[in-house]
């Protein structure tokens, strides 16, 4: 016969561990083209960050994830020196990057040049949305970063 207190934490636990049997998440369902909506809750053209030498806007920013853990970051983005000089206008850019997935969250490691000290990964974090993914962390960037899935992988 089970005791009061052994029962209880039975009602408790049985709906968390179904809920963490679920189909785990894989490379092939995140695999697919996701477009930037919101940073920190505000519409594009957004401030992505700022530090004491520049602030940045955010244009546009795609990222493309392949069933292979790999993927790209096109952005477009307007940099502003804080000392007074001119803007950078708008400038594209890309960069490649590798992602694993860790229980549900997705990691991402932007490649880092031969020679170059670069910050060690993750240098974004993401969670699948009802629409897309939410980035909870973004290295030096504000958050969260609200993408839309615009397209599967082929």
């Amino acid at each position: 016969m089970a005791t009061p207190s052994l029962t209880r934490l039975t009602i408790v636990l049985l709906p968390t561990l179904s809920l963490a049997c679920g189909e785990p998440l894989s490379p092939r369902d995140i695999a697919g083209t996701y477009a930037l909506q919101r940073v920190a809750g505000e519409s594009l053209p957004a401030l992505l960050y700022t530090n004491e030498y520049i602030t940045v806007r955010v244009f546009a920013d795609t990222l493309r994830f392949t069933p292979d853990r790999r993927g790209t970051l096109i952005t477009v983005r307007e940099g502003e020196p804080l000392s007074g000089g001119p803007s950078s206008g708008l400038l594209r850019g890309e960069s490649r990057f590798g992602f694993r997935v860790v229980e549900d969250r997705i990691e991402v490691a932007f490649d880092c040049p031969p020679g170059a000290n670069c910050a060690a990964p993750p240098h974004l974090v993401l969670l699948r949305s009802a629409d897309g993914l939410l980035a909870d962390f973004a290295l030096g960037a504000r958050t969260p970063l609200s993408y839309t899935r615009v397209a599967p992988s082929p």
